[in-house]
Parts: C-alpha cells; sequence; structure tokens
C-alpha cells in the first residue's frame, strides 16, 4: 500500500539526461495534460478544495497550454495546486527523461531504490558509543525492513541513538513502521489515515508499527530526531509519532508541513508527467491532530547547522554506558567537554 509519497521520481530525476527535443510540448499536447490532471483531481480527499483547484486550473488553462517545456509546465501547474490547495502533496512532476515514455517501469524503479541504499544515508558509531542513522527517505517495500533490521543490528549496542530526518522528504510504510517497533517494548501508537475511497465513502486504517519477532533492539535508551524544512511526509509522520508517545526528542526545526497521503498509484498525466492526488488525512489518535500545514514543531529549536551537535551533546548527557575501560571513559569524557570538535575530529581521515 502506498501509505505517502515517496522521493523516487526526484530521484530519477536526478539520474535522468539532459533535456531533448521530446520534452517539447505543442498547445494540444500540453492541454491534454492539464484536462488529465482536472480530472484525476477528482479522486482528491477533499471534494469542495479540488472544485476550487479545477476552477483554477480551467480559468488559467489558455496560459497553460502555451507552456511548451514539460519541467516548465510542472512547476506552472504545481503553483495552481499548491496556492489554492494549501497542500504541500498536490504537486505535478516530471518522471521520465523521455516525454514518449510514460513512466518509469517497476525494473528501473528497483534499480533507483537499490542505487541509493533504499535511503540509507548513513550508519555511525559516534565517539562516546552515540549511535547515528541518517535516512534520505522510508523505503515502503520489504527492503526497507530488512534495511532497518540491518542498521539497528549494529547500532543496537550503542547508548544513545540521533535519527537524522533533516533530509527526508517521506517514503513510508516498510521501513518507517519496522523502526518505530524497534524502539520500545509497548508498541507505540501511529497515526490513522482518514481515507476517501473511489466511491466517495470515508475508511479509517490505524497504522500500526511492524515490531520484530524476536523482539525490538533498541527499546529502552534515549532516542533523539533531527527534523528541519525539508523533514516532509512520512518523516514529519514518524517525527510525530515520536513526539506524541513521548518516546524520544525532537531537535532542530519546523517541518515543511505535508500530512494527507494517498494510498493509490500517482496518475500519470501523458508526456511523462504525473501528480500526487492525496486521497486521505493523517490524524494522531493520541493528539487528536495533524501535521498538514502547520509542520511539527520539534522541542528543541535550533538551527539545522547546529542540530546534530545539540542532539550530541543531550544524547552524550542521557546515556548509561554498560560498561567502560579508561579508553572508552578518556573518549566520552572529550566529547562531553567539547561536542562539536569531538564531531569534527571523527570526520577526519
Amino acid at each position: 500500500m502506498r501509505i505517502l509519497p515517496i522521493t523516487a521520481l526526484a530521484v530519477a530525476l536526478a539520474l535522468a539526461s539532459p533535456a531533448s527535443a521530446d520534452e517539447t510540448l505543442s498547445a494540444k499536447n500540453a492541454g491534454r495534460v492539464v484536462d488529465a490532471l482536472i480530472a484525476d483531481l477528482n479522486g482528491y480527499f477533499d471534494p469542495a478544495k479540488a472544485a476550487e483547484v479545477q476552477k483554477a486550473l480551467r480559468a488559467q488553462r489558455g496560459a497553460l497550454i502555451q507552456i511548451h517545456d514539460r519541467t516548465a509546465l510542472a512547476e506552472a501547474l504545481s503553483a495552481i495546486t499548491l496556492k489554492v490547495s494549501g497542500d504541500q502533496h498536490l504537486k505535478v512532476s516530471v518522471a521520465t527523461s523521455d516525454a514518449k515514455v510514460a513512466q518509469i517501469s517497476d525494473a528501473e524503479q528497483a534499480l533507483i531504490d537499490q542505487r541509493i541504499a533504499y535511503g540509507l544515508m548513513a550508519i555511525r558509531r559516534l565517539p562516546g558509543n552515540i549511535g547515528y542513522l541518517k535516512l534520505r527517505y522510508f523505503e515502503q517495500g520489504p527492503e526497507g525492513a530488512r534495511l532497518i533490521d540491518a542498521a539497528m543490528g549494529l547500532l543496537q549496542y550503542s547508548d544513545a541513538l540521533i535519527i537524522d530526518l533533516r533530509e527526508n522528504t517521506g517514503g513510508g510504510g516498510a521501513s518507517d513502521a519496522r523502526l518505530l517497533g524497534h524502539l520500545s517494548r509497548t508498541p507505540l501508537v501511529m497515526a490513522q489515515l482518514h481515507w476517501r475511497t473511489p466511491d466517495g465513502k470515508a475508511e479509517i486504517e490505524q497504522r500500526k508499527v511492524d515490531t520484530p519477532e524476536a523482539g525490538p533492539l533498541y527499546a529502552d535508551k534515549p532516542i533523539f530526531v533531527l527534523t528541519g524544512s525539508r523533514t516532509f511526509s512520512a518523516a514529519e509522520g514518524f517525527a510525530y509519532d515520536i513526539q506524541a508517545n513521548k518516546r524520544g526528542l525532537l531537535i532542530g526545526t519546523r517541518t515543511r508541513g505535508g500530512g494527507n497521503p494517498s494510498n493509490r498509484p500517482a496518475p500519470p498525466l501523458g508526456f511523462g508527467l504525473t501528480v500526487f492526488v492525496p486521497n486521505g488525512q493523517a490524524i494522531h489518535p493520541l493528539t487528536g491532530k495533524g501535521w498538514d500545514g502547520v509542520g511539527v514543531q520539534p522541542d528543541v529549536e535550533t538551527p539545522l547547522e547546529g542540530a546534530l551537535t545539540e542532539a550530541y551533546r543531550r544524547a552524550l548527557a542521557a546515556a548509561k554506558p554498560l560498561v567502560s575501560t579508561p579508553r572508552s571513559e578518556k573518549e566520552r569524557a572529550d566529547a562531553i567537554a567539547d561536542p562539536a570538535a569531538a564531531l569534527l575530529a571523527d570526520q577526519k581521515l
């Protein structure tokens, strides 16, 4: 099930070849894209808001069909959908490097996910035995759960854990539920997803953590989560879950504010363009609220460039080493005395 938008399309763009003649749209073809977008908005979770966006698109159709570049058209369409709806998820994207290709294949998507290690950016033991895990997105498939198990297997003997989501733009599904499943013996409460079905009915799905059969690997030790303005969608949901359950401390800046998911494939608009149309809302049962439009406010607000140092300082203070040696005690004491210097020295060869 597609829970929250993944970053695959953005990654595909990054790997794409430069613009070619195939990316030029005629007025007729651009009109087809606009009309397809208007039709697809019928699946939006809020029919009244969808009608407002459709009205705005129709009013500007004449200008939109004069745009003959796919990227420029996607940006122009997104400017309208985002402004009118206020929904950061309701966005048009360029999905392929060639306008003749409607969408990337499953095999190509699998290769992309493999090449970027299913969202893993860094896993590290910081001085003083503090664990560090940085994720670019939350992989939705079973590979994501296996990645989390492998990462937590390596980090389980650290004395505190920093989870860096400052560059995490979403995803969801297997890996976020699995990571939460490793962090508590009593299952943490996740958000509810309020879906609008194709026939207009309402359904509520309670997301649940995925606790490993052998038990969680990081159930009792301190957790710190880094957030920022790029933290989006499922990453915001993860941070919100941590905060609502009082399982860890959020450090950084307010997140972007995208809380409306979709459990349907992103509709293709033709010519390699696609649109993400949310057909649901995320509401957390512990708060009765969500983060769409407002973001997640960290417990400790600090500039992004200083967030890791602040979290590291707090992690060192909260950690309770199970064993000590003269060497480990010196490493820990040096890190406590100057966390920033310890982090900098750790990055040197």
